[in-house]
């Protein structure tokens, strides 16, 4: 099994979220997660931007298609904000 992490931007309806989270407890690969406060984002570039990611959350599965698969009935993915799924590279 593999870990991954689902990243998040933008922002959701707050009555949407209980059922999407139910969906993914049922899905059985469900780790966890939080919405994400006030941060930063630091660069060379530039000294302090405003961070765009606002919420987190891990899963444990077979492959990324399978929590890729589990994306539909985000409330941030269906406000049209983004949602990214990154493989957790684990070392020995």
């Amino acid at each position: 099994m593999a870990e991954f992490m689902m990243l998040m931007k933008g922002s959701g309806k707050a009555e949407e979220w209980a059922g999407y989270i139910d969906k993914l407890v049922s899905s059985g690969t469900f780790r966890g997660g939080s919405e994400l406060g006030n941060g930063s984002c630091v660069s060379k570039a530039s000294a302090d931007d405003d961070c765009t990611v606002t919420g987190f959350m891990r899963f444990e599965g077979d492959s990324k298609e399978q929590v890729l698969a589990l994306i539909p009935g985000n409330p941030v993915y269906e406000s049209g904000g983004s949602v990214e799924v990154l493989e957790i590279v684990l070392s020995d």
